[in-house]
């Protein structure tokens, strides 16, 4: 089925339908970038980095995780069960990110390093204990930005205003989680969750002005361990 114009959202309309989202993704940015002009941005780091636990530790360990570019590929793989366009999108975004993110880190901004070369032997800098944070090219975090593209994508596939929430949640602490590991500085998260939902925002109004049936397409096999429940 090609979509006509009436049936394609608006990116208004999108923006509408995942406030329950990018609201407070609206709010954490403006408040971290609060934070960071009145106490600039390496305190506000050693203040998050400061508050740990054992807990913690463990938990954001396994937490970081969740921005691993692997993650971002899995989702595209699932996405083949929605639909052809979904995937394709999202794998789009995935690469726009893998490639905007290196040249960011590498080219534009070489020089900013992260926390670890920062401030050095710093006995106030908190390492997570298995955990080798790196050292150079530290903006904008590319874990972030993943997760957040997943979050938001996921989030537009969603109709629950909870389940909205729960996955900027989510978003938002793998981004903390970078900066609990001494891995970036909260300029870097902010940039790397702008990065990630401004990308999905822009391809997913893309993509649904491309023609073709091909897009509505999906995958319809379902795996034997799916089919669970007694045989008739």
């Amino acid at each position: 089925m090609i979509l006509k114009s009436s049936q394609r959202a608006h990116i208004g309309q999108t923006i509408a339908a995942n406030r329950s989202f990018l609201l407070p993704y609206v709010v954490f940015c403006l408040l971290f970038l609060s934070l960071i002009l009145k106490y600039s941005n390496s305190t506000f780091f050693l203040f998050v980095n400061g508050l740990n636990s054992e807990i913690l530790d463990t938990l954001f360990y396994y937490f970081t995780y969740l921005g691993d570019g692997a993650l971002a590929i899995i989702l595209v793989i699932g996405l083949l069960w929605i639909s052809y366009r979904d995937a394709l999108t999202f794998l789009v975004i995935t690469l726009l990110i893998t490639v905007i993110v290196s040249i960011l880190k590498d080219h534009v901004f070489p020089e900013l390093n992260r926390p670890v070369a920062f401030f050095g032997a710093s006995q106030y800098l908190h390492i997570v204990a298995g955990y080798k944070p790196p050292i150079l090219s530290t903006f904008p975090s590319g874990h972030t930005a993943t997760a957040f593209s997943i979050g938001l994508y996921l989030s537009i596939l969603s109709k629950q205003n909870l389940t909205k929430y729960i996955l900027f949640t989510t978003a938002f602490f793998v981004g903390y989680s970078r900066m609990y590991l001494s891995a970036h500085f909260p300029a870097d998260v902010v940039g790397g969750a702008t990065l990630g939902v401004l990308l999905t925002l822009l391809c997913h109004h893309l993509s649904q002005f491309s023609n073709g049936s091909w897009g509505d397409k999906r995958i319809h096999y379902k795996p034997k361990f799916f089919s669970w429940g007694p045989k008739s």
